[in-house]
């Protein structure tokens, strides 16, 4: 069974990579929520971006890990659209709003498909090409990135406006 830990430790891992990659330079807080009611809904939350607070709220229970930091990268992509100023231009955020508002549709596009493949090149880059391919590492393969120790600390510590279970920069 994965634990908060465990996708906590992917997070940080692969957040100076996707920062890298996106190129944003501002900080976002990060919150993993487990949420009983939400969880027992088949089409439940699995994660938000709030481009006020820049915050990410990450529903885990019940999920894998990878899932989790899929969602969590798709959110990424959103705080980049944000340092970028797409959200400048952005209308309601009511319901059916990702299929009726055009440049939120965009952004829900770019989210989906840079979200997705940077989980994907981030796990195939990370220890060299995967051992269980059968396939030998290549020298270089692995992206050089920025440690960027200080990013996240371990969830519940209070550099979150005071609010539970989540870190921050």
């Amino acid at each position: 069974m994965h634990t908060k830990n465990t996708i906590h430790e992917l997070i940080r891992e692969f957040y100076p990579y996707a920062k890298k990659k996106m190129g944003f330079k501002e900080s976002c807080k990060v919150f993993l929520r487990e949420d009983a009611e939400n969880y027992s809904d088949p089409l439940g939350k699995t994660a938000y971006y709030d481009p006020n607070s820049r915050e990410i709220h990450l529903y885990t229970q019940g999920r894998h890990p990878k899932d989790v930091l899929r969602s969590f990268s798709h959110e990424l992509v959103h705080h980049a659209q944000n340092c970028r100023g797409d959200f400048a231009d952005m209308g309601p955020t009511t319901e059916g709003y990702a299929q009726t508002d055009k440049h939120l549709r965009e952004m829900e596009k770019e989210a989906y498909l840079e979200g997705n493949l940077m989980v994907r090149d981030w796990c195939d880059t990370r220890n060299g090409l995967k051992k269980h391919r059968g396939m030998a590492s290549i020298a270089g393969s692995i992206p050089q990135v920025d440690t960027d120790s200080d990013w996240v600390g371990p969830a519940g510590v209070r550099k979150n406006d005071g609010k539970s279970g989540g870190w921050t920069e």
